[in-house]
């Protein structure tokens, strides 16, 4: 399978921007979008300024539809382990994570190179429950005039609990990066908002003009038909980590921004109820069998938008 998805190179200076979908591979939605704004602009000769380009994430888990193979391709971005991997002969890789992490390692590094405006790195997501719709990006980026463009609630602290993620790999290399969480996974709502938020985007980071105004219309309608409901900025009070032997479940029907009660039970697992020590917001519960985040509580540090 193809990992590049297009490439979009203009004759005047711009921005590079990198579009990362199904680093999660069952989080199909990011790739259809990318290939839904990709044809359009082949399509209809839309002029571009610096270079647009879309990858998949993790081929071989997008191809089973699965989260991952042998491990989590959004928790192994440290130093230490990928220049551990980038000494591994090819041949004596063990995962199927660890090639995926070395190709799309040197895809990353190849589009990095040449002078550029400003360079942006995205990567699309889905969650496992409803109302997942949220930027996670480094606190000192949550100002950026891109980000604020897509209107979304923002996450500012999340990289602290989630180790490893690629974002903030990708953020120490140089780019303004962040995670575009479109909805729940497979759901069209979160491929009409990953494909309309790309356009924004690019409008925002200076990729493409404003004059293609109907898709950045159908945005604002999208996000205006949900976002009054959903808090402006937040921060993690707490983060659930599912072990090995755990048999987790969340307690069915929680969404992401529900309001929980300190002493409220979310969920079991085999020493018993595992109750909320907190007021506050719930954020992520799980509800697939991977994955190591049973769920987080949060709290608003802002008002609405």
């Amino acid at each position: 399978m193809n990992r590049i998805l297009g490439v979009f190179e203009g004759n005047e200076e711009g921005p590079l921007v990198v579009i990362v979908g199904a680093l999660h591979g069952n989080e199909t939605t990011g790739v259809r979008a990318i290939i839904n704004v990709f044809r359009s602009i082949e399509e209809r000769n839309i002029e571009v300024k610096g270079k647009i380009i879309g990858f998949i994430g993790n081929t071989k888990a997008y191809e089973s539809n699965v989260r991952f193979h042998d491990y989590d391709l959004n928790r192994c971005w440290s130093d230490v382990f990928v220049e551990k991997l980038k000494e591994t002969h090819y041949a004596d890789l063990e995962s199927a994570e660890d090639s995926e992490l070395l190709e799309l390692l040197g895809e990353i590094e190849a589009v990095n190179k040449g002078n550029f405006t400003k360079k942006v790195f995205v990567d699309l997501h889905a969650t496992s429950s409803d109302n997942g719709n949220f930027i996670v990006i480094p606190e000192d980026e949550a100002n950026n005039s891109i980000v604020k463009s897509l209107k979304l609630p923002i996450v500012i602290d999340l990289e602290k609990y989630l180790a490893g993620t690629l974002l903030e790999y990708v953020h120490k290399k140089g780019f303004i990066s962040f995670a575009f969480e479109g909805g729940l996974i497979g759901s069209e709502k979160a491929l009409n908002l990953h494909t309309s938020g790309i356009w924004e985007l690019l409008y925002a980071a200076g990729s493409v003009e404003r004059r293609h105004d109907h898709e950045f219309q159908k945005y604002d309608q999208i996000i205006e038909s949900f976002i009054h409901e959903l808090p402006h900025k937040v921060s993690v009070l707490y983060h659930h980590i599912v072990k090995n032997g755990d048999s987790f479940k969340m307690k069915p029907g929680y969404h992401n921004f529900q309001p929980v009660k300190k002493g409220e039970v979310l969920a079991m697992d085999r020493r018993g109820d595992i109750k909320s020590d907190y007021d506050g917001l719930i954020f992520m519960p799980l509800y697939q069998d991977k994955g190591e985040d049973g769920f987080f509580i949060v709290k608003k540090i802002e008002g609405h938008i």
